[in-house]
């Protein structure tokens, strides 16, 4: 069977590129392992995520819990489902896809060709090699939401983004939470200050420079787990192991080899995201860029323009904001320039912060010389929502000064971005000049 286009992986990334080609005219293929489409985003990722952050506010009863993230993942899945997909035109195959050469791949009995192919294959998670270590110790978010009952005490290994979402929403519901992270900072990549706020206010019991030596269970509840923190080894006795130290690219069973697509641990592509076989085309978990699903989605619709009108459209990440949704949440809007001055607020100085008992709240932006934005930092309870503004100001290369020509409701947390707006308006009216031109024009018009 041959088609125009093969996307390989019914994932978030994968389906985005596969439904947009197909608005398009495309004959666009999809192949997905599983039958339930939308890959770990929905049955194991986001969705599950964040729902399990959202229900650890309203109870402490795990059933419930687990019967309202299966009922918030079946609401969603006939979205990403293969009737839906079929309406739409699209040829779906279910089974593992590998290349036999760079235009066939084997899906089952059946052989496939295509003129392009988007790699989609998405990632699993990372388990490390442990002395001692069998599967029934742990879990990873691909199976914790599976259990029907929680332990009494927890291990995460890792502090990222899984581990502190996953560790403060299971703290919240009543299971005791420890955290190993091995690296010797916490949120290293974040400003000092906001993750010295987070780390108080989040409320978890992190440990640094740790890391997993050895395990032995002790008996049908119990797990020794051997840690090397600061250089010195010490003991735990907990219930269950969540790994939460990464991910692995799911790329090792396409069987590459048989292409020209150079890999090493994630596929090698250009900014208009075409491999090495420029005709095969690679997006998100699986190539060398954030892994986050709304990365995965500018990815998608990146390729699937190049493939449909030619290749003149390139990825850009200078908008790409990642957002940890623990209780505050924590935000950054990354950059590899240099700010010319960086400017700070905190919810101590806005009025809705302190209706809500937030004054730690803290918001960074970084500008140029033109007032327009490099990069930013917050933390605070829903304050992603706030600094989406920042992320638009850049998209569209606007000022930080465009705010202040906005009324906000008061009183509204965006008060906050509006009060650095003000500050700069502020400064450049009291320069000396302009309040000399000031002057005289209010003289001019007998008002002094």
């Amino acid at each position: 069977m041959h088609h125009q286009v093969i996307v390989i992986g019914g994932g978030a990334a994968g389906l985005y590129a596969t439904a947009g080609l197909a608005r398009l005219g495309v004959d666009v293929a999809v192949i997905n392992e599983q039958e339930n489409m939308g890959g770990d985003c929905l049955h194991y990722g986001c969705i599950p995520s964040k729902t399990l952050l959202h229900m650890a506010q309203e109870t402490k009863q795990w059933s419930i819990i687990r019967q309202k993230i299966q009922d918030t993942i079946a609401a969603i899945q006939p979205t990403d489902s293969v009737p839906r997909f079929e309406n739409l035109g699209v040829h779906v195959y279910i089974g593992k896809a590998t290349f036999l050469d760079s235009h066939t791949i084997q899906v089952g009995n059946q052989q496939l060709t295509a003129k392009k192919f988007i790699i989609a294959t998405g990632s699993r998670p990372r388990v490390p090699e442990v002395s001692g270590l069998d599967k029934s110790m742990y879990e990873t978010n691909e199976t914790i939401f599976q259990l029907t009952e929680l332990p009494k005490k927890m291990a995460i290994i890792g502090a990222g983004p899984v581990g502190l979402e996953l560790g403060q929403a299971f703290q919240n519901i009543g299971v005791a939470v420890t955290l190993f992270d091995h690296n010797q900072q916490f949120l290293k990549r974040h400003h000092r200050d906001i993750a010295a706020i987070a780390l108080e206010k989040l409320g978890l019991d992190i440990h640094l420079n740790s890391k997993l030596l050895q395990v032995r269970r002790l008996n049908e509840q119990e797990i020794e787990l051997k840690i090397e923190e600061a250089g010195q080894e010490k003991t735990y006795i907990v219930e269950q192991i969540l790994f939460a130290a990464g991910q692995i690219a799911n790329i090792d069973t396409l069987q590459l080899e048989n292409t020209g697509v150079l890999f090493d641990k994630k596929i090698q592509t250009n900014a208009h995201l075409q491999t090495t076989e420029p005709h095969i085309y690679a997006i998100g978990d699986v190539i060398n860029s954030p892994s986050l699903t709304h990365a995965g989605g500018a990815e998608a619709r990146v390729a699937l323009t190049n493939i449909a009108f030619g290749n003149f459209s390139k990825i850009q990440y200078e908008t790409l904001a990642s957002v940890i949704y623990t209780k505050p949440e924590i935000y950054q809007l990354a950059s590899e320039q240099e700010a010319t001055r960086v400017l700070s607020a905190s919810g101590a100085t806005i009025d809705r912060f302190k209706t809500d008992d937030e004054p730690e709240a803290l918001v960074h932006v970084g500008i140029n010389k033109q007032a327009k934005i490099v990069h930013a930092e917050a933390i605070g309870a829903d304050i992603s929502t706030v600094m989406q503004q920042i992320a638009l100001l850049k998209a569209t290369n606007s000022k930080l000064t465009d705010l202040s020509k906005a009324i906000y409701p008061y009183p509204t947390k965006s008060e906050i971005l509006k009060k650095l707006s003000d500050q700069l308006l502020s400064e450049k009216l009291e320069k000396p000049f302009i309040q000399k031109v000031l002057q005289k024009i209010i003289k001019w018009r007998r008002l002094s």
